[in-house]
């Protein structure tokens, strides 16, 4: 009898890959919409806007906008979606994968290297008011529009503070990889350092704290990824790729287009590798999903 009960019991339709699709990407035309609109108010709020730079790029400040923040809007959307978290958590998740990774980090460096590039000092400072305002507007709206099922963070292996490390160090290593068979094959790039005076201890130094710091912000975020160790990395990859390097689209008076590009290729080709060796080099030896449910489709249509 109570074999025929569970049999006659009404069973959840499962959701149909390709409607999962179509709402993904409505999600994501929204979440995209919202980050230009956040970027507007937050310039608005701080009060400073930058001079019209030079249209030396394959894009102009418009197309930039649209293509850039497009670019962020996939990944967070792919993020948010794979999240264990929601509500507040995935606001901050949002968070963290937007500011962190396009402003937080790359003012670091900018700071670094003022002396040579000569940024105004309110031009920083306006640029952190502005990455607060735009990633808070858009990680709230970004948890409004996603609600994933909630589950408790993927607790981490044993020795994760050496697992840290050993990131701190292959951060540092894929820097200067990138940094010397990727920018520095560019004349351009030759020619818009030659008058800079780095010493090579400080460089090291520098980048050494930052890779803690992109080790610990790594942590954060893949431990708050659903599915396999697999798609995990590759949402990770993703993320740090897109949102560390696309921002070198826009024009600007600092930069001519040549290095910025070549930048563009040396930062999101490392970051991408850096993302999937975070993830194997934080999760590996964790409880995870059997790699047959890790496929691409199912980043996005799947809840595995």
């Amino acid at each position: 009898m109570s074999s025929t009960i569970a049999l006659n019991e009404p069973v959840a339709p499962a959701r149909h890959p390709v409607r999962g699709i179509g709402l993904w990407v409505l999600k994501t035309v929204a979440l995209w919409i919202t980050i230009i609109v956040a970027a507007a108010l937050a310039a608005h709020i701080s009060g400073h806007l930058p001079p019209a730079p030079p249209h030396d790029g394959p894009l102009t400040v418009m197309q930039a906008v649209f293509v850039a923040n497009g670019g962020i809007a996939i990944v967070l959307s792919l993020l948010a979606e794979r999240s264990r978290v929601r509500g507040a958590e995935l606001a901050l998740l949002l968070f963290v994968g937007f500011f962190c990774l396009s402003v937080g980090m790359m003012m670091i460096e900018a700071l670094f290297f003022n002396d040579s590039v000569k940024m105004p000092m309110g031009q920083l400072v306006s640029w952190g008011e502005q990455g607060v305002i735009a990633a808070a507007v858009t990680g709230i709206v970004g948890a409004l529009l996603f609600r994933p099922a909630a589950e408790t963070p993927a607790p981490v292996p044993a020795g994760i503070f050496w697992r840290l490390v050993w990131l701190s160090l292959i951060y540092v290593f894929l820097y200067l990889f990138a940094g010397f068979f990727i920018a520095w094959q560019s004349e351009a790039v030759r020619t818009y350092y030659a008058h800079m005076n780095v010493s090579m201890g400080p460089l090291l130094a520098l980048q050494l704290g930052r890779g803690f710091l992109w080790a610990l912000i790594s942590l954060f975020i893949v431990t708050r990824i659903r599915g396999s160790l697999t798609s995990r990395a590759i949402v990770m990859a993703l993320l740090f790729a897109v949102v560390t390097a696309i921002q070198l689209l826009y024009p600007n008076a600092l930069m001519p287009a040549p290095v910025r590009l070549a930048h563009l290729v040396e930062v999101g080709s490392s970051e991408f590798v850096y993302g999937l060796v975070a993830a194997a080099v934080l999760m590996a030896g964790g409880a995870r999903r059997p790699l047959s449910e890790s496929s691409p489709w199912r980043l996005i249509a799947g809840r595995a």
